[in-house]
């Protein structure tokens, strides 16, 4: 079964158009916090992810994608943040924004020598 993005409201998979498109995709980090805050970004009740989820790289950023190499890399630490969300899910909140950041700075404070 191809992968299939796991943004709310994308139906990306992973297949021979989107590969001509460009879209590429990227699996949820193992670390246990950069994870959360991906599953967090997400905001799908519920949502837990496998080791074979993934996230089509419509969701991110322009500047979150090295590409100095062979392949489209994410940079390390970027979260995705392009969503469609219908109007009822609300803006996200600044206070939400805020803390995806505190809990991403936090492991990266808890990593430092």
């Amino acid at each position: 079964m191809p992968d299939v993005c796991s943004a709310f409201g994308c139906s990306n998979r992973r297949n021979a158009r989107t590969k001509e498109q460009g879209i590429t995709f990227h699996t949820f980090p193992k670390d246990k916090v950069r994870r959360k805050a991906w599953t967090l970004a997400l905001r799908r009740k519920d949502f837990v992810p496998s080791n074979h989820s993934v996230v089509c790289s419509c969701h991110f950023k322009p500047e979150d994608f090295d590409t100095t190499g062979q392949t489209t890399r994410l940079r390390e630490g970027v979260v995705p943040s392009i969503f469609a969300f219908p109007r009822r899910f609300g803006k996200v909140s600044a206070i939400f924004k805020l803390f995806i950041i505190y809990i991403l700075n936090l492991k990266l404070m808890c990593n430092a020598p």
